[in-house]
């Protein structure tokens, strides 16, 4: 049994790894779309500036993340902790489960792909500068 919940959840993150990289895009470029599975996060003066969009549960999910500032700044959530993640930064691409966190360089972005399994707040926070923090909501919507 435990074979086959790791070959549904490789098979699964590997939908979205393909879905991601053969042009195919779930997210609207319309920001009034609040149907969006995208959020964006930029750093700057030390901070975490929020840019809309929303996770909800089940559906695939993009956090991207810039960093303007003129130093590393780190990214760790608890969201990501036992989630299959495909992280795309500089030009490299890498999968994972539960990761810890990621480091952006001074001017460069990373895109964080994975799949939100449950509803609810997540913090996050800069693992370099402890005072940077933040929240993603995660957020089960039913039909009106």
């Amino acid at each position: 049994m435990g074979n086959l919940n790791q070959y549904v959840r490789t098979g699964v993150f590997l939908l979205m790894w393909v879905l991601t990289f053969s042009g195919f895009s779930a997210y609207s470029a319309d920001p009034t779309d609040q149907t969006s599975g995208e959020v964006e996060i930029i750093i700057r003066n030390s901070t975490f500036e929020f840019q809309g969009g929303i996770l909800k549960p089940d559906q695939a999910a993009s956090i991207v993340i810039h960093n303007q500032d003129q130093i590393t700044h780190g990214f760790t959530s608890t969201l990501l902790a036992d989630l299959d993640v495909l992280v795309e930064s500089n030009g490299v691409t890498t999968l994972g489960k539960g990761i810890k966190g990621v480091h952006i360089d001074s001017g460069k972005t990373v895109r964080i792909h994975f799949l939100p399994n449950r509803p609810g707040n997540f913090p996050f926070r800069c693992d370099l500068h402890p005072d940077m923090k933040g929240e993603l909501l995660v957020l089960s919507i039913g039909s009106i």
